[in-house]
Formats: C-alpha cells, structure tokens, sequence
C-alpha cells in the first residue's frame, strides 16, 4: 500500500546540464552570418523609409544637430567667460541670425534691382536667339509664323494652383526653419546634460571612456569639415567675384556672395550660378566670346574644385575616401534633395566615427566583477568632472545632475 502512494508522488529528476560545447550554443554572429547582415540589411532598409517619412521633421531636427556640433566650441567659450549655458546658446543663435540676414540683405539689392529688368533681359536674349530657334524650326520641317499652342486652362484655375503650391511651400518651409533653429538653441543649452546623462547610461569604465570620446571626435572632424569647406568656397567666391569684374558684370560682389553660398549646394548650387552666369553674359556680352568665356571659365573652376579639389582635402584632412564622399552625397541628394547633400559629409563622418569607437569598444577588456561598482561610480565621476570642466561650468556630481 505504501509503495502504491509513493508511486503517486513526482519523482525528482536531476535537471540536464548546460552543453559545455561551444558548438552546441546558437550564436548568430558566430554560427550564421547570413542572418546576421541579413537584419542589418532590413534595418537599413526600414530607417530609409523611415527618415523618407518623416522627412519635415527628421531633416531640420538632423541640421540643427549638426550645425549644433559646429557651434558648440562657440558656445564653450562664452561659458568660460561667465554665461549660462542658456545665454551662450541664444547669443550663438541670435548672431547666426542676423549674419543670415544681413547676407541675404546684401544679395537681395540686386537681385531686386534685377527683377525689374527681366522683361529687358527676355527681350534681349530672345533677339539673340532668334537665329538659333529659326534654324531648329527649320530643321523640324515647322511653318515659321508658327506658334505654340495656347492653353485652353481658365484664368482663375491658373492663377489659384500656383499661388496654393506657393502657400503650401512656404508654411513648410518656414516650419522648418523653425524647428531647425530651435533645435539649435536646445541643443546647445542642453549638450553638457546631454554627455553626461549617456555617459551614466553606459555600464562600466571603459564604455564611458569610448562614448566620451565619440563625442569629443565627432565635434573635432565635423568643424574641421566645415573650416575646409569654408576656406574652399571663400576662394570660389573670390575667383567669382574676378570673372564679374573681368567680363563687366554689375555688382562683383554680388556673384561673389553668391558664389559663396550656393557652393555649399554641392552640385546644385553651382550649376545654378552657371545658368545665371550664361544669362549675364550673354545679356551683357557684345561677342559670342564675350558671352561665353565667363561661365566656361566659372565651369571649369567648378569641375575641378568639386571633383578633385574638395573631395581630395576633405579626404587627406578626415582620412575619408572620397569614394565614400561621393556616395554618401548622392544617396542624402536622393533622400533629402539640396539640404541632404549639404549634410552628407558630416553624417558620413558621424557614421564612420561611430563604427571606429563601437570596433575600439569590442576590443576592450571586461572590467572584472570585484570592485565593479567603486570603479563605475569613480569613472562615473571622472567622465562627467571632465566633460563640466571642458564646457567651462564648475564640476558637479552625476547624481545632482537634472535635464
């Protein structure tokens, strides 16, 4: 009877050992590396779309980073001297905004004076031209008192879809613009909390000291990017405002300041001052030499700055292949149209930072498990001491630090 109840009762049975082998464990790294790239390749896929989205928001957000990461040195020395980190930012973003302003103000005066002889200018190269469209019409066999077809669309459906895509454009655009320069401000008020919060999320000493130094790298190659970029097209600007002087243009300095900024619209912005300077030139020009010397002259200058001259500095200076630069210029180009390309080489050069500090970290030592927890808050201490006194603040403790 007793055997029976016992036989009732769960028997224990000894748990199976772990596999010792280390062929028996399942590693996706190690045993299947198909998969591996397989994820990541879906995951870059899936962030594609993802930023294609949400394009009006992810693109001034990502500008206002990265010129953030510019302007911060600016904003350091200020609070060296004294300033909040608050006031620093809004004199930062304050000055940015009324050098903007007084440029596009300089660029406006001709470009108003301009507009009022369009009419003249149409008419000029329209009589220059007049050859040319009647040999092409004779070439296609067309009568020459013939015309082009007139439109049948009525007045007030042709006047109103214009002036609402005008609407539409504006109000995003100056959303934008507002997002992009508030992200600024923010950003620079709050980059210090920013270092150290992430430095307190990560687990051990020797991840604190690779993500202080992403930082630290990612500011250094981003300003010296854009110092490069800048002497470049200074020079362009100063080389543009000689061929105006040269070929008569009215107001040197204007093509030169415009020279100037559309340079920083990689591809782009220079073959729009190539159309306005065939315009010129032609409009100005007595010669079919005299008319063309300007922007073929401004063209060849463009071909060799932008193929060989920027990709080559920029390459020597970031140790970045200018393979790289190219491709990463079209694809931000395809994402983000003109912006995006002003963008690629500086997120080209997070991106590679970032994959430098992640392979530098894979090949850290693990902290032993004694003394774990003295060396985190120690490292903890160190790292966020060294980022405040970097910043210009007094050195706090990471407990008392609040967003």
């Amino acid at each position: 009877m007793r055997s029976e109840l016992l036989w009732f009762l769960p028997r224990h049975e000894e748990a199976p050992e772990p596999p010792t082998d280390d062929h028996d464990l399942f590693d996706i790294g190690d045993h299947d590396p198909v998969l591996r790239y397989a994820t990541l390749g879906i995951f870059v896929i899936m962030a594609t779309a993802a930023l294609a989205i949400a394009r009006p928001v992810a693109l001034p957000v990502t500008a206002g980073i990265v010129f953030g990461l510019v302007l911060g040195p600016v904003s350091d020395a200020l609070v060296r001297r004294g300033l909040p980190h608050a006031a620093a930012a809004a004199i930062v973003v304050l000055t940015g905004i009324v050098l903007l302003m007084g440029l596009f103000a300089i660029l406006a005066a001709p470009v108003a004076l301009g507009a009022d002889q369009i009419p003249a200018i149409v008419d000029t190269l329209r009589a220059k031209f007049d050859g040319f469209f009647d040999m092409m019409r004779r070439l296609q066999g067309v009568p020459q008192g013939a015309t082009a077809p007139v439109a049948t669309e009525t007045a007030a459906g042709a006047s109103f879809t214009p002036l609402l895509n005008i609407a539409v454009t504006s109000s995003s655009a100056a959303g934008g613009m507002l997002i992009f320069v508030a992200t600024i401000f923010f950003y620079l008020a709050a980059r210090r909390h920013l270092k150290a919060r992430v430095l307190r999320l990560c687990l051990g000493r020797d991840a604190r000291q690779v993500a202080g130094s992403f930082f630290e790298e990612v500011e250094q190659r981003i300003g010296s990017y854009f110092a490069v970029v800048t002497v470049i097209n200074l020079v362009v600007g100063v080389i543009a405002t000689a061929i105006a002087w040269l070929a008569g243009f009215p107001y040197p300095l204007f093509w030169g300041a415009l020279s100037f900024v559309l340079n920083y619209l990689a591809f782009i912005g220079p073959l729009i001052l190539t159309a306005l300077m065939l315009g010129a030139g032609v409009t100005t020009g007595d010669t079919a030499f005299a008319a063309l010397w300007p922007v073929s002259v401004y063209a060849l200058i463009h071909l060799v700055e932008g193929n060989v001259l920027t990709p080559s500095l920029v390459g020597r200076r970031l140790t970045v292949s200018p393979f790289l630069v190219f491709l990463s210029f079209v694809f931000w180009l395809w994402l983000w149209g003109p912006v995006g390309a002003i963008l690629s080489t500086p997120l080209l050069l997070i991106g590679m930072v970032m994959v430098e500090v992640l392979s530098a970290y894979r090949h850290l030592n693990k902290p032993s498990e004694g003394g774990s927890d003295a060396a985190t808050t120690t490292g903890t201490a160190d790292e966020t001491a060294r980022l405040t006194m970097r910043d210009g603040a007094q050195p706090q403790s990471p407990v008392s630090i609040t967003a």
